[in-house]
């Protein structure tokens, strides 16, 4: 009998290190890879597959990010530092790179789709304003310079690309893609993890990210940045495919006078946006929907406080919350419904719409 116990405790021990073993390989745990790139920590976590596999996809993620950072950089040696060199000098610029003028061309369609509150083209203002600078500015831009860059009307329509030679005739342009160079990299990573056949992951960048399937039997759950402190505000949970958007007065600013003045600026006036503190919005799973996670933060965070939900309702933003500079909260009614506030909110400043 004793000799059967002993048989018996032997196989339940293989059977336990099988399983341990077939978890171990099959990945039923967390696999998490952080980098620093497009000037904000990347964040990237795969659930559910082996160690090695996830490893291999998170490189070639960080991989693709750096040379789309390298690329799109407005300031630094690059293609798009190229090109903004050649338009500057009022010379054409032949680009062999099809994704870059994939990237061109829809920002054309997303300034002229947000009635130009989102404008790639107006980099001299954000140089100007001291954005494109890893020191932040102690004294206001001359407002002569300000409205000179303003009545030029730098626009991505200006822009006009025939056999992959680009030209413009406004000199005053100046591409910067930082307004969406985040949600087009969440697009190409959702492609990476899909050749991977890696369905359960959660990539963030900076505020900017994107889930796919599920952490096990739950869904991913992020935060929301409360703009005033570095507590979170609220958190909800992510469904599979959908991507959230964040624009923050609090992301990059300085101040002066004790006015702070964010790197979000109005291209219609020229100034950084000051009526508002952060504007999170969800898409649902669909063709470019990382990059418009990003773009559409812009026109919401920058339209007057009366017009705001006129225009996220325009743009199909079904799921918003906005923060205005009096902490007033507006939130759509989608979003009301999955929405889990961290600390006490004051029911009287928010407005369910």
């Amino acid at each position: 009998m004793q000799k059967y116990a002993k048989l018996f405790l032997l196989i339940l021990l293989i059977l336990v290190i099988i399983v341990i073993l077939f978890l171990s390989l099959n990945g039923n745990s967390l696999f998490q890879k952080k980098d620093y790139i497009f000037g904000t920590i990347v964040d990237i976590k795969i659930y559910g597959e082996s160690k090695t596999l996830a490893s291999e996809a998170s490189e070639e993620i960080l991989s693709n990010f750096k040379k789309l950072h390298q690329s799109l950089h407005p300031w630094r040696k690059g293609l798009i530092y190229d090109i903004n060199e050649a338009i500057q000098n009022e010379t054409p610029f032949l680009i062999e790179d099809q994704e870059v003028i994939s990237l061109i061309l829809r920002g054309q369609e997303y300034e002229n789709q947000t009635k130009g509150y989102f404008n790639p083209a107006i980099g001299k203002l954000v140089s100007l304003w001291g954005f494109h600078s890893e020191v932040p500015r102690k004294i206001m831009p001359d407002t002569k310079d300000i409205l000179k860059l303003v009545e030029a009307k730098p626009s991505m329509e200006n822009i006009k690309i025939i056999n992959n030679k680009l030209i413009s005739k406004n000199k005053f342009v100046k591409i910067d893609m930082g307004a969406y160079a985040k949600g087009y990299a969440l697009d190409q990573a959702k492609d990476i993890l899909e050749q991977y056949k890696l369905n359960n992951a959660l990539i963030n960048i900076g505020g900017n990210i994107l889930a796919l399937g599920m952490q096990g039997n739950k869904e991913w759950v992020v935060g929301i940045q409360d703009p005033r402190n570095p507590n979170l505000m609220a958190t909800l949970t992510l469904k599979p495919g959908w991507s959230i958007g964040t624009s923050g007065d609090y992301q990059k600013y300085f101040i002066v006078d004790d006015k702070r003045y964010s790197h979000i600026i109005n291209p219609h006036t020229g100034y950084p946006v000051s009526n508002t503190k952060s504007v999170t919005i969800l898409i649902p799973p669909g063709n470019n929907s990382g990059e418009k996670s990003d773009v559409y933060t812009n026109p919401i965070f920058i339209e007057e406080d009366s017009k705001k939900i006129e225009i996220a309702n325009y743009l199909g933003v079904s799921h918003y919350l906005i923060v205005l500079e009096n902490n007033e909260i507006l939130i759509s009614n989608e979003l009301n419904k999955i929405i889990m506030w961290q600390d006490k909110i004051d029911e009287k400043k928010i407005t369910i719409y």
